[in-house]
């Protein structure tokens, strides 16, 4: 049986169209997942009231490297949430203004609130599994509040 001598040319064609058509779904599938996911809320209760934050999680090691004043969003907040306890302190080195930091147990008591300015470090001195980081000035926060996702 005698081959055709086009079936050389076609097959890679054909090989060009599908490395072509893969290209074109990966370009997609990244311009789709640059885009953030929407804020969420955050309710953080307090003796004086409910308080409901413009917020992100933040849930990765790569989140947790981006402090709610280093990142360009208008968020109120920043939840960030760790799968074990730690007693690691927190740095608002590059920060662009001033934060509330209250570190959280797992049931989102706060357990303590420092104030820090850009550029300082501060140690709990306790372990903690999550923190919530505020704008300043936007909610006085006391050990024994609780935030709520």
């Amino acid at each position: 049986m005698e081959r055709n001598p086009l079936f050389p040319l076609v097959a890679f064609a054909l090989l060009i169209a599908l490395s072509v058509f893969s290209f074109l779904g990966y370009l997609l599938a990244a311009r789709r997942f640059q885009t953030p996911p929407p804020p969420t809320q955050v309710v953080v209760e307090t003796p004086t009231g409910r308080y409901t934050l413009k917020a992100r999680l933040a849930r990765t090691p790569e989140a947790w490297n981006l402090g709610l004043g280093i990142r360009r969003e208008a968020l109120e907040a920043l939840l960030y949430l760790f799968p074990t306890a730690t007693d690691a302190p927190f740095s608002t080195e590059g920060y662009r203004f001033a934060v509330v930091v209250a570190f959280l147990d797992g049931e989102g008591r706060v357990l303590k609130v420092a104030q820090l300015r850009p550029g300082e470090t501060y140690a709990p001195g306790t372990a903690y599994r999550g923190i919530l980081e505020v704008r300043e000035g936007l909610v006085e926060l006391a050990p024994g509040d609780r935030v709520l996702r």
